[in-house]
């Protein structure tokens, strides 16, 4: 997937950098986007379907699952993971407890530095093929 494709597609994109690396956003091509180095939790969702909050994090964000814990009300989000020493060191296990909350890994990018992750709740589950009017809800074919 083009992840800059991906958040033009958008309404409108907020960037929340919570790592220490105030030049990330740069490398990221980010800079641009209304951004801030913090994010107060809300007890309901301020973004729209259409709206995608970007979180660029420290692996110590997934060890005690504090990005989850700010992100479980939003609809869309993608996150970017700095690929430290602890995430390169324990990296399976860090992509299962992304994939255990519903996230999809989109793979590398910025030279191999930066993991993404994506939960977009219109893309949160892929149709089977055989899941359509054709193979079983055909009442036509019941009798074949």
């Amino acid at each position: 997937m083009d992840i800059t494709n991906y958040i033009n597609q958008k309404n409108k994109c907020c960037v929340f950098n919570l790592t220490k690396n105030k030049a990330i956003l740069n490398e990221l091509n980010l800079a641009d986007y209304p951004n801030s180095d913090k994010f107060k939790k809300s007890t309901e969702n301020i973004f729209s379907e259409k709206d995608l909050v970007i979180f660029v994090i420290d692996s110590h964000k997934i060890k005690n699952k504090t990005i989850f814990k700010i992100t479980n009300k939003l609809n869309n989000v993608l996150v970017y993971i700095i690929d430290d020493t602890y995430m390169q060191d324990n990296e399976t296990q860090c992509k299962n407890i992304f994939f255990s909350y519903g996230y999809k890994y989109q793979g590398k990018c910025n030279d191999d530095k930066v993991l993404v992750f994506i939960y977009d709740i219109a893309e949160y589950k892929d149709n089977p093929d055989w899941l359509n009017n054709k193979n079983w809800a055909n009442p036509e074919l019941w009798e074949k």
